[in-house]
């Protein structure tokens, strides 16, 4: 992280992340969106019933719990495709919008997050991670994504 840079941490979806949002404009940095995929979210727990991988941690076994819905999107400032996740939201909930293949979207509560995972040595993986609160069919009605409980903070 840059010197100067001073970026609150936030849990989302169980995990800490970065929020660098406020030093970005979003309307430049993605531009118009259009729907590619969407698929659900599942939580997954170590699975003790395993034996251990080469890096001594447990294989990953889903809950079958639903944290919310992986989507695709187009970007047309990007010009490739970016992998948002819309948190609270159900398979039943994103159908019932019906938004569907090359539709153009909006999505709210959009949020940037850093990561950074100590490798050892001086290596880290790092990247970013996207996040929404909801989304919707541009052009469409506002609808109320129903929330199950607050699985990322309010800005």
């Amino acid at each position: 992280m840059a010197i100067g840079l001073k970026f609150d941490k936030q849990k989302i979806l169980g995990k800490d992340y970065r929020d660098i949002t406020a030093a970005l404009q979003l309307d430049q940095l993605f531009g118009k969106l259009t729907l590619r995929e969407a698929k659900p979210l599942f939580a997954f727990e170590d699975d003790l019933t395993q034996p251990r991988n080469a890096d001594g941690s447990y294989p990953q076994a889903s809950t079958g719990e639903i944290l919310g819905i992986d989507v695709d999107l187009r970007s047309s400032v990007q010009s490739e495709v970016i992998k948002f996740t819309i948190v609270g939201v159900t398979p039943t909930d994103f159908e019932a919008l019906g938004i569907a293949f090359n539709d153009e979207v909006v999505l709210e509560g959009i949020r940037v997050a850093y990561y950074a995972i100590p490798q050892g040595g001086n290596r880290s993986n790092n990247g970013y991670k996207l996040f929404a609160e909801g989304i919707s069919k541009a052009g469409a009605a506002k609808v109320e994504m129903p929330k199950k409980d607050d699985k990322m903070p309010k800005k």
